[in-house]
């Protein structure tokens, strides 16, 4: 296929999408500066924190990941309040894959598909009440059916 009819394919989806969803009332500009912001704000305030480990978090990610560009988690909390879920990968190059600010009519249940780079534990922090809690699970990353390692 034609390079240029991918960009220009994949601009129009991208900008329907968006006209869509701000003509439909989802998405409104002060709504989605204000976001930034907060979570700026709840970033500072986790760099601050110690989370604590919960089983109200449950995480669920495959034990061995065959392909590290694309493993499929997903997470949910039963915590009251969650206003915040961030998504980590330990030994990634970049170790914050996702950040997410609830609204509070919104289920803190989410399904991604993320990369990680080699062996290392994906973690999930919820801020719940102004606290942050936290769950982990090993996700095991193989090259051709053989271990990359555990380290």
């Amino acid at each position: 296929m034609n390079q240029v009819r991918r960009d220009v394919l994949r601009g129009t989806v991208s900008s329907a999408l968006l006209a869509v969803a701000m003509a439909a009332g989802i998405l409104r500009p002060r709504n989605a500066h204000a976001a930034v912001g907060g979570l700026k704000q709840t970033m500072q305030a986790l760099q601050r924190s110690n989370p604590v480990l919960n089983d109200a978090i449950r995480l669920k990610a495959p034990a061995v990941a065959v392909d590290g560009s694309n493993v499929f988690i997903e997470f949910s909390c039963d915590l009251p309040d969650v206003d915040a879920l961030i998504v980590f990968a330990d030994r990634n190059p970049q170790p914050l894959i996702a950040a997410f600010q609830l609204a509070p009519e919104v289920v803190p249940a989410l399904q991604m598909r993320i990369k990680v780079a080699e062996t290392s534990q994906v973690w999930v922090i919820a801020r719940s009440a102004g606290r942050f809690y936290k769950a982990a699970k090993s996700v095991r990353v193989t090259s051709g059916g053989c271990g990359v390692g555990v380290n």
